[in-house]
């Protein structure tokens, strides 16, 4: 069984949208476990790329799926705060980077498949 056939049953994605989903290209603009919550899901998603701006980073999200190409570039330029958390308003750091990559991927999972963030 494909590793997203259950994915692509959803009503919201299907068939045509896993496929898409297939063949984006993601870059994190995030740093630390906001960026590996992110690139985990993506990964998990079935992105076909994921790009990171650490090292540490990509070994994540190839540990999910080590069919899913992830670069690493330094340079990729890092998401402004406000911008990156979205309206989320939690007390405890980690919860908020846990909170703040779900919601990056989630969005870019999103435009992969044609509706807005």
């Amino acid at each position: 069984m494909d590793r997203h056939a259950r994915q692509a049953r959803l009503a919201g994605i299907g068939p045509a949208g896993q496929a898409r989903i297939a063949h984006a290209r993601v870059d994190v603009r995030l740093d630390g476990l906001a960026a590996d919550v992110a690139a985990r899901y993506l990964a998990g998603a079935g992105v076909a790329c994921v790009r990171v701006r650490a090292p540490a980073l990509a070994d994540g999200a190839r540990a999910i799926d080590a069919s899913v190409r992830v670069e690493v570039d330094a340079g990729l330029e890092q998401a402004e705060g406000a911008a990156a958390a979205g309206e989320l308003d939690l007390r405890d750091p980690a919860a908020l980077d846990v909170a703040r990559g779900a919601l990056a991927a989630l969005r870019a999972l999103r435009a992969s498949l044609g509706e807005g963030s």
